[in-house]
Order: structure tokens, then sequence, then C-alpha cells
């Protein structure tokens, strides 16, 4: 591998109100990395349009494309997905070796997974992961919404398909996985930010929208108020973004 420098650019394929891009912006954030954005207005279907459908064939949000000078672009959807490009790939890997190196050994910190030397840990932090991406969030997800009105042949009642006992019972649940930590743990795995936080925000900021009162979660509203003073989390948030409407933005 090349020792030297290497141009990297970073495109993602965003919306400001979709909790999935805002996990992605969030991460990008915390590592302190740049990228360029492309605004779609899923209001307005620009997500599936043909020619974004040439990069993501699934119609969703978010894609990143990420552009190495002497590479064909590597281009991954699916939130996750590209949570596990930024911070699990490592330098031994043989696939993209520049982009793992350029993630791993020029921005290694914030480590957003515990150590490999504490695989619990590790398997903690993945599994509320997956809760929260999995099992809170899809019935919450605009997709599903539309598809349950096409079904009722309603129009316009998206907010109330999304009414809070659609979020309430998976908070709960939620609030049961992180109750193994000291009520005064600062985050949701413990006493380190992790990815399980990244996640977290976006669907609470979600649930909010919906009329969810996090008062009845004390350990929960916490958490999210703490990470909600850090920068990365006020700089990626949906009123901060380059297409948040101008009655909505606020200047962080």
């Amino acid at each position: 591998m090349s020792s030297q420098p290497t141009e990297t650019t970073y495109h993602l394929y965003t919306f400001y109100a979709s909790s999935c891009a805002a996990r992605i912006r969030i991460a990008f954030h915390l590592k302190n990395l740049t990228y360029v954005p492309h605004y779609l207005d899923m209001a307005k279907d620009d997500h599936e349009s043909d020619e974004y459908r040439k990069l993501n064939p699934s119609a969703a949000i978010p894609t990143l494309v990420v552009q190495i000078e002497g590479q064909q672009d590597f281009r991954i959807s699916q939130s996750v997905a590209i949570l596990g490009v930024l911070y699990v790939l490592r330098p031994d890997m043989r696939e993209h070796p520049i982009l793992v190196f350029r993630m791993e050994e020029i921005h290694p910190t914030p480590a957003l997974l515990p150590p490999a030397s504490d695989p619990r840990a590790r398997a903690r932090v993945r599994e509320l992961v997956y809760v929260i991406t999995s099992d809170v969030f899809p019935p919450t997800n605009s997709r599903i919404a539309q598809m349950v009105k096409g079904v009722r042949g309603e129009r316009g009642t998206r907010r109330h398909l999304l009414r809070p006992y659609h979020h309430e019972p998976r908070l709960h649940r939620l609030r049961s996985h992180t109750r193994p930590h000291p009520p005064n743990s600062p985050y949701s795995a413990g006493e380190r930010l992790t990815l399980a936080d990244v996640v977290l925000v976006p669907q609470v900021e979600q649930a909010r929208f919906h009329g969810v009162d996090l008062a009845r979660w004390p350990l929960l509203s916490g958490i999210v108020a703490r990470l909600e003073t850090l920068d990365a989390f006020r700089t990626a948030g949906w009123r901060a973004q380059g297409d948040t409407p101008d009655k909505d933005r606020v200047a962080v």
C-alpha cells in the first residue's frame, strides 16, 4: 500500500428529514470528515428518478459514493452498511485498501466501537444498533407508511399512520435494552459514545415529530439530551441542513 497521500472525496445523497441519512451525517461530523452533499427532495420523489436509481436501485436514502484518486468509485447504500464501511474495515483487508486506510488510519478517533480486545462490549453496541435500526425504525419508515396508505386507498394520512402508539412500545423495549447500564451512564452503551448513540438520536427526533413525549423514559431522554449538546449532533440535525426549509432552519 502506498504511503503517499491519496485524494478522496465523499458524496452523500441525503434529505434533511431522513433519519437514515442523519445517521451518516452524525458519523461524518464525529470523525471530522467532510462530504459533498447531494440533496434529494423526497416530498417531490427525487429519489424515485431514473437517474438516482442508477446509483441506488432501491431508490432509498442515503447513498454514499467514495471517489478515490486512481481507483474506481466505491458506491454503497443502506445506512448501517455505510457505518460498517466507516468504522469496521481494517487496513489489512484487501478490498478497497486505500478507502480502508483513510478511514481507520488517518481518522482513527473517535472510535465508535469498543476495542477488539473487548468483544462482548462490541457485541453489545451492535445489538443496540440493530434494535434501533431493525426493530424500532422500520414500522415508522415513510416507505412503509406509503405502502399502508396504498392498501387503504387513502392520501394525506401519514401522520395518522405514524401516531405515537407506533413509536411508544418500541421505545419502551429500547429502554429495557439500555437498563443493564448504571442509571448515570452518559451514553447508550455505557461510558463512551458509540454507534448506538449515532443511530439513536435520529430515531428520537422522528418520534418527537410524531408527538411522542420522551419524559416517560428518563434514561433515554437523559442520554439524548446529553448527545444533543455535542456539535456533531447539532450540525447533523435536520434543522441545520442545506435543504432544510427556511421556516425550520436554525443556525448552529
